[in-house]
């Protein structure tokens, strides 16, 4: 039983944190430095891959980077929407490249395979 609630409270957790991590990307992704450099849409991304790395890391099992990738995609869906006021989430090149690369890279975190250590060094025998 103590499995099924630490599970339960690492999804909720996750989903909290990709809603957090949607509304900051969001006001973010549209900064630019000097008006050529994307710097917003590179934060965004890293923030998207490290705490999808992050939740990756601190549980041991997938569920949690699944909640989190849906999360991320269920917000960033509703920020793109207008709602009769004006979107969050333009349709210009910093919007897809949020929107698109933020989906990718959690959807990427979460199927990505766990290998150990051991499999990770395979069968050598050199030494």
């Amino acid at each position: 039983m103590l499995t099924k609630k630490r599970a339960i409270g690492k999804s909720l957790s996750a989903v909290l944190k990709a809603v957090a991590v949607a509304v900051f990307g969001t006001i973010l992704h549209q900064s630019s430095l000097f008006d050529q450099l994307p710097i917003g849409s590179v934060l965004s991304l890293s923030l998207v891959l490290l705490v999808a790395l992050q939740i990756r890391i601190a549980s041991g099992f997938r569920s949690p980077n699944l909640f989190f990738a849906i999360a991320i995609l269920g917000s960033l869906f509703l920020f793109s929407q207008s709602f009769g006021q004006d979107k969050m989430i333009p349709a210009n090149q910093a919007g897809f490249i949020w929107s698109y690369g933020a989906a990718v890279l959690a959807f990427a975190v979460a199927m990505w395979p766990r290998i150990s250590a051991k499999q990770w060094r395979g069968n050598s025998t050199a030494r």
